[in-house]
């Protein structure tokens, strides 16, 4: 009998476990693979500040697979809203059930503005926007480039979220087109997070250098402020600390949450080689997981690690189903661009598993990387035939 494999989630995560079991070698003659997706668009996290920043338009940024890239798949729109692991089914938003032999699960985190009190009034008043999707990202652009001046904050307000450099670059890119419009020099930047440096799961160093990069571009860095509240007729963030600042503009990392659950925790626990979860059948990865590394920080929610993932699911559902010797291990290595405007960016490289700690440094800003980021996405949207 065929085995059945079921994919949630048409991202990055779960397409990359497609490709990693059509790439493996292993004969797939009698494995019936179902990917399962509420929207089958997806879009490389990095294109979202392109948006906020006017390089790139709302409509340029989603991908959708080429039904020939999927042949031999069996694709299912819907919601995933539970999994039974004892059953090994899927429940669907519509009451359908799929049965499964192996499933992944790679459906992402979503954001949660209502988990702060006030922020969706001010979202509401036209003072607050983020650039978390598409659509939010091409509100933010407007609200940027109508921006005559005045304090503009960035506000991190919940961990964990994804791309955890994307607060920072997002930063440096409003600052680049604030110059572009003339008003850099009326205009004070200044950004606020929970954390004490910037990505402290990169190691002791990518973090501060990051903040001397802002710095060195007139933008404040404000560590371990945690937000209580948004009093948005006042136009002021409220810390849980008793401090609070105020805002011409706000900009804002929304809260995070998983899009589905398995069992009580928010975030899936997975185990930090295989990626399996704590039920037999079952592995998870990308943003909906949470893998502590040796410094004690989780991996960043960042589409590497969702590649990285991904190839080490797909040899270990081969492996539970008898299709190879060994299952999968996941790669620490990982990598993330920051743009720092003019076109150039920064890179971060390294093994995040590395002991005694993660040892990431930047690269120093050029436009050659600027263009490597840009032929990733052209990479990634050639193998999946997008126009």
């Amino acid at each position: 009998m065929a085995s059945n494999v079921v994919i949630l989630g048409a991202g990055i995560g779960g397409l990359s476990v497609v490709r990693e079991l059509r790439d493996s070698g292993v004969d797939l003659a009698d494995v019936d693979i179902t990917l399962v997706a509420e929207d089958f668009d997806h879009y490389l996290g990095f294109t979202l500040p392109w948006v906020m920043r006017g390089w790139r338009d709302e409509p340029s940024v989603p991908i959708r697979p080429a039904a020939d890239t999927l042949a031999g798949i069996s694709t299912v729109t819907g919601s995933a809203c539970d999994v039974d692991p004892v059953g090994r089914t899927v429940g669907l938003a519509d009451g359908r059930r799929i049965g499964f032999d192996a499933l992944v699960i790679a459906t992402g985190a979503r954001n949660a503005i209502d988990r702060v009190p006030g922020l969706g009034d001010a979202v509401d008043s036209g003072t607050a926007v983020h650039y978390y999707s598409a659509a939010a990202a091409a509100g933010a652009h407007r609200a940027l480039q109508a921006f005559t001046g005045g304090r503009l904050v960035f506000l991190i307000t919940a961990l964990p979220y994804r791309c955890p450099v994307a607060p920072y670059e997002g930063t440096l890119l409003a600052a680049d087109l604030l110059r572009s419009t003339g008003v850099r020099d009326a205009t004070e930047i200044a950004i606020y997070t929970p954390e004490r440096n910037p990505m402290p799961s990169a190691g002791p160093h990518a973090g501060p250098e990051l903040v001397k990069m802002l710095n060195a571009n007139g933008i404040g860095f404000h560590g371990e402020h945690d937000v209580a509240r948004i009093d948005a007729d006042g136009r002021l963030i409220e810390f849980r600390d008793g401090t609070s600042t105020g805002y011409d503009l706000l900009v804002f990392i929304p809260p995070h949450e998983p899009t589905l659950k398995l069992g009580d925790a928010d975030w899936i626990a997975v185990d930090p080689v295989t990626m399996a979860t704590e039920h037999p059948g079952i592995w998870a990865v990308g943003d909906t997981t949470v893998i502590a590394s040796s410094s004690g920080h989780p991996l960043p929610k960042a589409a590497t690690f969702a590649r990285n993932g991904a190839a080490a699911a797909a040899r270990s559902v081969l492996h539970h189903l008898g299709r190879s010797t060994q299952a999968g291990t996941l790669s620490g290595r990982g990598y993330c661009y920051i743009d720092t405007g003019d076109h150039r960016s920064t890179r971060g490289l390294g093994d995040f598993f590395a002991h005694p700690h993660p040892d990431i440094r930047l690269s120093p800003p050029s436009t050659q990387m600027y263009a490597d980021k840009q032929q990733e996405e052209r990479d990634w949207r050639a193998a999946w035939r997008s126009a």
